[in-house]
């Protein structure tokens, strides 16, 4: 009844992280316009929160996390893939500054934040990881390779 048959195809969970104003909500937007929803697309998960209890140095939720994306893991009718979307520096600088928004303290942490996504992605991370670089590319030639990568992911 609740559980998964045969034919039923598993939950997909795309987690967009990586720093502001490298472009996760627009393509979390193209991409629920281009595939009507096939995925459940999350703005910021354990990534940003493990990333951010560093920068901050008020809590570590190291354990919480890492049990929350074992469970994930574990999951068999869901799938989950962190998108670690990366920029060129100096066009994140740009983009920051652009919006408006508290841009002495984002542009202040932009290197350490741009190396603790990467450690987070290559060290912490128990979920597969697809990174994308947003620097030179379209919004649509972005999303033909998140769902390029994420649909090979789907059939290992």
């Amino acid at each position: 009844m609740f559980g998964m048959d045969e034919k039923q195809q598993p939950i997909k969970i795309l987690v967009f992280e990586g720093p502001d104003k490298v472009g996760k909500s627009t393509l979390i937007g193209e991409i629920n316009r281009r595939t009507n929803y096939e995925y459940l697309c999350v703005d910021r998960f354990t990534g940003s929160a493990w990333v951010y209890d560093r920068l901050s140095r008020r809590r570590t939720r190291q354990a919480e996390l890492t049990a929350t994306e074992k469970e994930l893991a574990s999951l068999k009718t869901t799938r989950v893939f962190n998108i670690l979307l990366k920029c060129d520096k100096d066009i994140l600088h740009r983009r920051i500054l652009d919006s408006e928004k508290q841009t002495t303290s984002r542009i202040s942490m932009l290197e350490q934040t741009i190396a603790l996504y990467e450690e987070y992605a290559t060290h912490v991370s128990l979920l597969p990881v697809i990174e994308i670089d947003t620097t030179e590319r379209s919004i649509d030639n972005t999303v033909d390779e998140i769902l390029r990568k994420v649909s090979k992911l789907c059939t290992v």
